[in-house]
């Protein structure tokens, strides 16, 4: 669901709404209590989850990992993302959604679904909907048409939900003032920065606080496991060398896809757009006509698209819509531009947006590339194939034949295949031979001494390891990282001789001392910062923290409870003076204004899912996914 929503909107207040949702679960998921059917992860008010749905969702969630990766996921990355809980989390959602959907009285219409589906670019061939290409396209993602509609009825339903809440979000003028004053109320302050860096020099290193520093850290130290692998190994190239493809063969794969090569007609048009809400039409309509009767006269399309044209996305280039094909856009328009002929211009046409004037600048007509253009590829593309067929044919007969001969050296020796072997190695930094294959690395210290892996698939072929030996994570001797543990120990001192000295300055000018006379003694030089509010921290040229926590200050309390705290340094900081927000007027209001709205619809969907969280009855059955 929450997927939909990123893919089919831009909309700022629809992001956001994904981020609550993702928060209410996260501070409510520790409320759910465990139970429920005993085939289900979880149940929402009584309805289930089950466990093939999850299931489901988990394998989904993996091969999209997968793909980020390269084909391989790092070690401990599904738990350290919580990607288990991520996807209850995730089903949970949508069912409260849709369950919240169906209490305000929603609903998606077969129609609605229909249509949604006609409407996406990646079931279509030529322009149109293929039913064909959208269940071979299903296929291929391990979803069955039902599954697939289904899912998206509900993400539609929860796109309604997101679009109809935030409307209950009210603004007041005096809300608007007082919000406003406070964002753009503006502070200066006076600091002084202290840079760990600064005291590196007062810092002394003994070997008694070397070794009791090392002490503490040394797990910090410790050194990566390494392996040392024999390895058989059966590359797609070697197969492929060798390898002929008959005509026939090509002949054939390029008519079975043959819609890869198949490139609909494409237009190149402009347009003026007049717009039309409903309540302006004849106006509208009167005002599209003038600019088509100038058109006809011969006025430049151009200048006048942008003189007149109400699309901001396209006025400022004379109108240019850029090249498109058929079905990109809404109906009406895509009619009318691919009913004219190159250097026409249109009528008028009607749609939701207002009345258009359309010119076609250019037609590329509809083409299929010739199978001649395309042999070489797909001679490449099928040796490819049959090259891994053979590859793992090879590797499956090999792996057979080490059990038969009692181990990998006995194989290698028998059959006369060479056996590879490496130096120990550590994962991140796998020999050259090695350093492309993600998943024989991954295998490789998932094993123990001793183990003989599976088949191994890689982009090249396939392989067979043995751990031939192993080196366990050790903590070195200190001797032999004295100079990492120095440079760090000097590091840790600095930074506390940096934060020691703040701390006092701070206490001796709550005492009464004067700031500047007390960073002079310090040796150190007051800075101010210009004008600044919560609108525009980064012009302070503090840290945010500090710049936050700097506008709480006033002429009766001048100095913060704490020094101020970055990455390197320590600031001391008090107030200096006061600027009163300028009046709430013009574009920065309006533009304030619409933020704030944003903020106050972002709480209206928050207190509803707090309401269905608090009012639903949620079980969990975490066993059933450990």
């Amino acid at each position: 669901m929450l997927e939909f929503l990123r893919k089919q909107t831009k909309s700022p207040l629809i992001q956001a709404i994904i981020v609550v949702i993702v928060l209410v679960f996260v501070f409510w998921g520790t409320n759910m209590g465990g139970g429920g059917k005993r085939d289900a992860v979880a149940t929402v008010n009584g309805e289930a989850i089950g466990i093939g749905e999850y299931s489901r969702e988990y394998s989904r969630m993996i091969d999209s990992l997968r793909e980020q990766f390269g084909g391989s996921l790092p070690r401990g990355l599904v738990e350290s993302l919580g990607i288990k809980d991520q996807i209850l989390q995730r089903l949970i959602q949508q069912k409260l959604m849709v369950q919240g959907a169906e209490e305000m009285g929603l609903h998606v219409s077969k129609w609605e679904l229909q249509k949604e589906i006609m409407a996406q670019p990646y079931f279509q061939v030529d322009g149109t909907f293929d039913n064909d290409r959208y269940k071979q396209l299903l296929a291929q993602n391990k979803m069955a048409p039902k599954q697939y509609e289904e899912s998206l009825r509900l993400d539609l339903l929860a796109q309604k939900v997101s679009a109809l809440l935030p409307q209950f979000a009210v603004l007041t003028e005096q809300e608007i003032n007082e919000r406003f004053a406070f964002a753009n109320t503006g502070i200066k302050l006076a600091y002084y920065q202290l840079k760990d860096d600064d005291f590196s020099g007062k810092v002394t290193v003994t070997d008694s606080e070397l070794a009791s520093y090392f002490d503490q850290h040394k797990e910090e130290y410790k050194t990566a496991p390494q392996v040392r692998i024999n390895y058989l190994a059966f590359p797609m190239d070697q197969v492929m060398a060798a390898m002929t493809i008959e005509d026939e063969e090509i002949n054939s794969y390029y008519q079975q896809n043959i819609s890869t090569y198949q490139k609909p007609e494409q237009r190149t048009a402009r347009h003026i757009l007049i717009k039309a809400d409903g309540t302006n039409d004849d106006e509208s309509k009167a005002r599209a006509e003038e600019i088509l009767a100038q058109l006809r006269n011969g006025a430049d399309f151009s200048e006048l698209a942008r003189k007149f044209s109400e699309d901001p996305g396209t006025a400022g280039q004379g109108g240019a819509l850029g090249t498109f094909s058929r079905g990109q856009m809404v109906p009406a328009f895509d009619e009318a531009v691919f009913g004219l002929a190159e250097g026409e211009i249109s009528d008028l046409v009607k749609t939701r947006f207002g009345y258009h004037i359309i010119e076609v600048q250019s037609v590329t007509p509809a083409r299929t590339t010739p199978l001649a253009e395309v042999k070489e590829s797909i001679t490449h593309t099928l040796k490819e194939q049959q090259a891994k067929e053979k590859a793992f044919s090879m590797a499956s007969s090999a792996y057979e034949k080490i059990f038969q001969a009692g181990s990998l050296t006995a194989y290698s020796a028998q059959e006369g295949v060479p056996l590879r072997q490496t130096d120990f190695f550590q994962q991140a930094k796998p020999p050259a031979a090695l350093a492309d294959k993600p998943n024989l690395a991954k295998q490789a210290f998932s094993l123990v001494k001793g183990d003989l892996s599976s088949l191994i698939e890689e982009e090249d072929g396939y392989y067979i390891i043995f751990i031939d030996d192993v080196i366990e994570p050790q903590i070195p001797e200190l001797d032999t990282v004295r100079q990492e543990v120095t440079t760090a120990f000097k590091a840790a001192r600095s930074q506390e001789l940096a934060q020691a000295k703040a701390r006092e300055i701070l206490t001796a000018c709550k005492e009464g001392k004067d700031f500047s006379e007390a960073v002079a003694a310090a040796g150190g030089t007051v800075q101010t910062t210009p004008w600044f509010s919560r609108s525009n921290l980064s012009r302070s040229g503090l840290p945010e923290a500090v710049s936050q926590e700097g506008l709480s200050l006033s002429s009766s309390a001048p100095y913060p409870e704490n020094v101020g705290v970055s990455s390197d340094s320590f600031y001391v900081y008090r107030f200096v003076d006061k600027q009163e927000s300028p009046p709430t007027n013009g574009k920065a209001k309006e533009s304030f204004t619409a933020s704030l709205l944003q903020e106050k619809q972002m709480a209206t969907m928050e207190s509803w899912l707090d309401h269905m969280m608090a009012t639903s009855d949620i079980t969990t059955n975490p066993k059933l996914i450990e």
